[in-house]
């Protein structure tokens, strides 16, 4: 289930996403990367439970590296890792975002295997770029999950995340981080 990041379910999802073992937009725990979502980009930062339990953050930011353009981020709970989660809302988010004529990226710390893994099974085929981020100083991979080429695999389709995410590109957004 995707909501808002709303006051009443921050705290106990920054303690569920606790410390991070790949930092995120240049943070190091949950709550810093929530307040990172909402400074940048209030109005598409999502929680993610499952069930009733907080699992994951989930938002489409500006990407500082490229402007004009948005990135996806993502951050799962371990236990719920390779479940499919976050397969399902980038899914959705890809699927509205080119719907949508909205440039989207997804930017991965170079030595994140299993996040490199789930992006590239998104797709039939697609050519990540190998690329040194100035605004958070780290090495990282950058998807352009835009690229028309850049079919994407068969999997279910999730028409109310669509629907949600769709709806929050016509949000403003914040440029800086």
């Amino acid at each position: 289930m995707l909501t808002s990041l709303d006051e009443s379910e921050r705290d106990g999802l920054a303690t569920a996403l606790g410390a991070l073992d790949y930092p995120v937009a240049g943070v190091a725990t949950g709550h810093l990367l929530i307040e990172s979502y909402l400074r940048r980009a209030p109005d598409r930062a999502w929680a993610l439970f499952r069930g009733d339990e907080p699992v994951g953050a989930f938002a489409v930011v500006p990407y500082l590296e490229l402007p004009g353009t948005q990135q996806t981020s993502t951050y799962l709970v371990p236990s719920v890792r390779g479940t499919g989660l976050n397969t399902a809302v980038k899914r959705a988010t890809i699927v509205a975002a080119r719907a949508h004529a909205v440039p989207l990226y997804s930017s991965i710390h170079h030595a994140n295997a299993r996040s490199l893994a789930a992006t590239r099974g998104l797709f039939v085929s697609i050519d990540p770029v190998k690329v040194f981020e100035h605004s958070t100083g780290r090495l990282a991979w950058r998807f352009d999950l835009g690229d028309p080429w850049a079919q994407l695999a068969a999997g279910p389709a999730h028409p109310i995340l669509e629907e949600t995410v769709a709806g929050a590109f016509h949000a403003p957004s914040q440029q800086a981080a």
